[in-house]
């Protein structure tokens, strides 16, 4: 016990000599680039990783040449704490003149964006296996080669990302890197069934979704591409057992219109046309008077991404939303990884603010809690503009949904004539569920539903219908 505390003890000194340094370092605030680049290594060291980034970035336009291995290496620290968010909007001829594996990310990325895969690839090509980004590298790798149409190489590439997330787990010195290389590694196991699915291994890729673990933030949305294998390997009741596990009060966070068109997508291959009409009626019911007023909502705030913050902070200290609607999508993207991450790191500034704010009153701590601020500033502004992201996406995906009811109600109407006309029709007059109807694999296991949903249970619902066909 006694040696933890002397332990504590040095490692508070340091942290603070380190600042103290900083300080001295800064002098009145006319320093050179050399001047800068010494107080940014300071305030790494001694944990004030926010605190340096409007001068990393400065120091970064400044500099026009590369950086040395002990900044690099403040940098790459800085940048696991912060993120690269802070520094996706500096040009890339800036940004190259790093050879940080962090930003060989960020230069990545913003390539992938604009199409260049085979330059994004050149970029990842050259982080080190043992890079602490290495494990995000790797999950961006395995989606360039399935945009390139490598489906061998993604499935490689997302192997190694779980297995270098997993490695990195137990490395990780806080709950948040923690949480965000076991995110990142269920994202690749995802990418594995993906691509499983993408080669038409429908069984294989069903199996695969299942080790993800129903924890997991990704779950949720990844039951959804569960329900579409057990659809292609023509399992039907299962596809519909895994959509009813969105009635759930758990999944009341869930906005995803496609789960209603392929219920009644579903419910029409099984012939279960009286069943596929409700379902696509209910739909438009409930969602097209809101999509509507979703609409002019967007298009009444224009890009002004401080309000499309502040709405997110009314729905999390519970203040009223214009719109159910609205609502109902802002909570949807609160679970959403990219946002966790990014919220994350903006919680972490805030800390950071606030232990300035113990420090004795000087010009040095002055100038970085305003450095501070504009971090904070950004940050609100890039939640803001990704809240608004997910709200334009999910009026894309309720548009896309209308589209593919209206096709559905035409050819439910179609195949009740036909089937109108045909003397031969089966009559459903018998109980319709029967357990004889089930199909289920290796890691599927069988009991009865007894009216609740139980969390445990999630996922595993299967329906027992007969075809009509």
């Amino acid at each position: 016990m006694f040696s933890k505390i002397i332990i504590a003890l040095v490692i508070s000194s340091s942290a603070f000599a380190s600042y103290e340094s900083a300080e001295r370092l800064y002098g009145k605030g006319a320093i050179s680039l050399s001047g800068y680049r010494r107080t940014i290594i300071e305030l790494v060291n001694s944990g004030y990783h926010f605190s340096a980034v409007p001068w990393m970035k400065d120091f970064l336009v400044k500099n026009s040449k590369p950086l040395d291995s002990d900044l690099e290496n403040a940098f790459d620290s800085m940048l696991n704490v912060t993120g690269v968010k802070p520094f996706e909007t500096l040009p890339e001829d800036i940004l190259s003149r790093s050879s940080s594996g962090n930003i060989r990310y960020i230069l990545a990325k913003r390539l992938l964006k604009r199409g260049k895969y085979q330059e994004a690839l050149a970029q990842l090509s050259k982080v080190d296996g043992d890079h602490p980004a290495y494990p995000y590298v790797s999950h961006m790798k395995g989606t360039t080669y399935t945009l390139l149409g490598n489906n061998k190489e993604a499935e490689t590439q997302f192997k190694d990302c779980i297995r270098t997330s997993k490695s990195g787990v137990g490395d990780a010195d806080s709950q948040l890197k923690k949480n965000q290389l076991l995110l990142n590694r269920d994202y690749c196991i995802a990418g594995v069934a993906r691509v499983q699915f993408a080669n038409k291994n429908y069984k294989t890729a069903e199996v695969s979704y299942l080790d993800i673990q129903k924890s997991s933030f990704v779950w949720p949305e990844i039951l959804f591409e569960e329900a579409w294998t057990s659809y292609y390997v023509k399992n039907y009741n299962r596809t519909l057992g895994k959509l009813v596990s969105y009635k759930a009060p758990v999944f009341d966070f869930v906005f995803k219109p496609e789960v209603e068109v392929l219920k009644s997508l579903t419910y029409m291959k099984m012939c279960l046309y009286e069943d596929a009409k409700k379902t696509a009626d209910d739909f438009y019911r409930d969602l097209y008077q809101p999509s509507k007023e979703l609409r002019s909502f967007i298009n009444s705030r224009g890009k002004d991404y401080k309000y499309y913050y502040n709405l997110m902070a009314d729905l999390e200290t519970d203040k009223p939303l214009p719109l159910p609607i609205v609502e109902s999508i802002l909570k949807s993207i609160r679970k959403d990884g990219a946002y966790i991450e990014m919220k994350g790191a903006y919680t972490s500034a805030v800390v950071e603010y606030n232990k300035l704010h113990k420090q004795r009153k000087t010009g040095f701590r002055s100038n970085l809690m305003k450095n501070v601020k504009i971090v904070l500033d950004e940050y609100k502004t890039v939640l803001g503009a990704y809240i608004r992201s997910g709200m334009v996406s999910k009026y894309a995906e309720l548009y896309s949904a209308f589209e593919g009811m209206s096709y559905i109600k035409l050819e439910i109407l179609a195949l009740r004539k036909e089937r109108l006309y045909q003397a031969s029709a089966p009559q459903s007059k018998k109980k319709r569920g029967d357990v004889k109807y089930i199909q289920r694999n290796d890691k599927q296991y069988f009991w009865t539903f007894n009216g609740e949903f139980w969390a445990d249970e999630l996922g595993d619902y299967v329906f027992a219908l007969r075809s009509e066909c």
